[in-house]
């Protein structure tokens, strides 16, 4: 049953359109209502509708199981109002973990207890950060089955979701970095490069993924942000940066523009024996066929390569903050660091390294001790 106010820019009014079954000869049905001043008129006239049609999958009159409601936002909010990596991700929270532990409530009858008492079982197996974020998305749903007239209220703002915990930073020293890029290139050749490339530059994950041969500079030794690429509900989704945004250029060191350069005659090299159907998006890192490379199979491979090593365990983030903490404790001046991770200000990287403080301030401290009396 698809339907969502639209405005019908000839007379300025709103309509709607939903699907209604098949008539006799097999056709699909639709029911369209039109005339609507405003688009809340319009809302509460389709939700009064879709009640009415829904009343033989009822088990009581004007009532739906919120497993029904979840689907018909999907189709009628999310696919309409969201970005395709964000109706994925809405999609998989719904699928795999709202609905099959919620499907059985009426909507009319779903209580804040209901909602507590699903947060903690999540606990169990998910993160603070991921429960918190279901509450959200039903939060959300919540709110547009008032403004379509379903319910009356939200009962997830009576609900407590957990707090979230900040993620522990965890950093490498420079001996431990490069015993850990030495250990990739024995252990995982196919994503030693993207390791390496990590650890030199402080890119995300998703930056590296997204990084086109169009955007790396051998003349001025720089690389390019334009693009980035996510995975949501095994999906991978092209995320240019805003047109009103400057691309955020990375300078790039000796080795990791020597390595570039050698990947670059590779990717040529097996270009012209395989073809244009090899590596279609153009990737500086893709895997072996090619493909992009999926974000939990980089991972993978750098849990390989930190076993193999003996070293403290550690996600692919945490590449991001040793690049910027080795930097710090050199004393490069913040702002430089700032650039370099695509931080918006540079109180964003003061506020994530702050940590560092006393360290960077006995440098500072050494330093006047050499030059003052």
């Amino acid at each position: 049953m698809a339907g969502y106010p639209k405005k019908d820019e000839k007379n300025g009014t709103y309509y709607f359109v939903l699907e209604a079954g098949k008539n006799a000869n097999g056709s699909r049905k639709r029911i369209k209502r039109t005339g609507f001043k405003k688009i809340s008129e319009s809302k509460a006239a389709m939700a009064k509708l879709m009640l009415e049609l829904k009343s033989g999958q009822l088990q009581k009159e004007n009532k739906m199981y919120l497993g029904d409601y979840l689907d018909y936002w999907l189709e009628n909010y999310v696919k309409t109002n969201t970005k395709p990596k964000t109706a994925a991700e809405y999609e998989k929270i719904i699928k795999t973990h709202l609905q099959p532990a919620l499907k059985h409530i009426m909507l009319s009858e779903l209580k804040s207890t209901h909602l507590q008492s699903y947060y903690k079982e999540k606990l169990i197996v998910l993160s603070a950060q991921s429960v918190t974020h279901h509450h959200r998305v039903l939060s959300k749903a919540l709110n547009d089955a008032i403004d379509w007239e379903f319910i009356d209220r939200n009962v997830a703002k009576g609900a407590k979701p957990p707090k979230p915990t900040k993620r522990e930073m965890n950093t490498y020293t420079v001996e431990q970095l490069n015993l850990l890029l030495k250990t990739a290139k024995e252990k995982t050749p196919v994503f030693f490069p993207i390791i390496y490339a990590a650890a030199h530059t402080g890119m995300r994950k998703s930056e590296l993924i997204g990084l086109t041969w169009k955007n790396v500079d051998f003349k001025t030794e720089k690389i390019y942000i334009r693009q980035t690429i996510t995975e949501a509900n095994g999906k991978y989704f092209f995320n240019p940066i805003p047109k009103s945004e400057k691309p955020r250029g990375v300078k790039l060191t000796a080795e990791l523009s020597k390595l570039m350069q050698k990947l670059k005659e590779n990717h040529d090299n097996r270009r012209n024996i395989l073809g244009e159907t090899f590596n279609p998006h153009n990737l500086v890192f893709c895997n072996s066929k090619g493909n992009i490379m999926a974000p939990s199979e980089i991972s993978r491979a750098l849990k390989r390569a930190l076993k193999s090593a003996g070293l403290p365990d550690i996600r692919f983030h945490d590449l991001r903050h040793s690049h910027a903490t080795i930097l710090l404790k050199a004393n490069v001046h913040p702002k430089i660091v700032s650039a370099r991770l695509g931080h918006s200000k540079i109180q964003v990287t003061m506020d994530t390294y702050s940590h560092l403080t006393d360290s960077i301030e006995a440098i500072a401290v050494d330093y006047l001790d050499e030059l003052l009396e």
